[in-house]
């Protein structure tokens, strides 16, 4: 069984309702981040999912390294520090609306790196992969996994959105994308990073020179759309309303597509029109998705 090795962040995400007030508040709270929590979907099918990451040594981390081992995830690779704590972010809804909470030990990242053969799935992005504090040891493992010949998806993001400028972190974007075998977006994503509005434009000017698989979901439109090479796949997603079990379920879904077509590092470039249609089905199955994790 080949592996699956997620990186991300490890948040706790602090839920507040519409209409929440000062007297009556009405939070909930459950593990944050469509990376950490794709990591969880997989590894409780029976996948062989390991998540590297950091948290702290707190009630919170706490809390996140046993969602994770509960669903079957390896988290001998999530480093527990000391100095700082679990990162929180605070969502207001119906928006979405995010607040974010970070206190970081100066030196970050200082993880166990998993072991990384041919043709396992590396998923890494998010605002995480582009933190000046992370990027380092990051591109270090990164660079391993590429050696190693595994598949790599970029799922790039910019939530929450950095005090840097996009023109100052478009270097880091754009190298993350040389290093993809599959980039993964949202259209709000290549808003924010290319300013486009259309999926297809911004796989012909901006992606596809570097990566030739991409795959975005349009949630006004309730739309899955596959792009590889000249061959595109537009498929209806419909009650997509959950944004953050939907982008979990669709990474989970595109790492499953890969794992149970069969594809190889080698013949990534080589899928035709019909793969295309079933790899859609599966991710599609995916992001409407309504069981829960836990």
């Amino acid at each position: 069984m080949r592996k699956i090795i997620v990186i991300g962040e490890c948040t706790l995400d602090l839920i507040f309702p519409e209409n929440s007030d000062c007297d009556s508040l009405d939070v909930e709270a459950a593990p944050g981040g469509r990376l950490l929590n794709a990591a969880a979907m997989l590894g409780k099918e029976g996948r062989n999912v390991c998540y590297v990451s950091e948290c702290g040594r707190d009630r919170c981390g706490d809390m996140l390294v046993s969602f994770l081992e509960r669903n079957g995830v390896k988290t001998d690779s999530v480093d527990r520090f000391s100095d700082g704590i679990t990162p929180l972010n605070l969502r207001f809804m119906p928006e979405d609306e995010i607040l974010c909470s970070r206190t970081y030990p100066k030196e970050r990242f200082d993880v166990v790196w998993p072991r990384i053969d041919q043709d396992d799935i590396v998923v890494f992005g998010t605002y995480f992969s582009l933190d000046p504090r992370v990027r380092p040891q990051l591109l270090e493992l990164l660079q391993h996994a590429i050696e190693r010949k595994a598949i790599v998806i970029y799922v790039p993001g910019l939530t929450p959105e950095p005090k840097t400028g996009i023109t100052k972190l478009m270097p880091d974007i754009l190298e993350n994308l040389e290093m993809a075998s599959v980039v993964l977006t949202r259209s709000n994503d290549i808003s924010l990073i290319f300013n486009e509005t259309e999926s297809e434009r911004a796989y012909e000017r901006h992606i596809r020179f570097y990566c030739n698989s991409y795959i975005n979901v349009d949630f006004k439109g309730e739309t899955l759309e596959l792009y590889h090479r000249d061959v595109k796949c537009r498929k209806k997603c419909t009650g997509l309303s959950d944004i953050l079990k939907t982008n979990a379920g669709v990474i989970a879904g595109t790492v499953a597509a890969i794992d149970d077509c069969g594809l190889l590092k080698e013949n990534m470039q080589a899928i035709d029109a019909a793969s295309i249609e079933k790899i859609s089905g599966i991710i599609g199955s995916y992001a409407m998705e309504t069981k829960s994790i836990g």
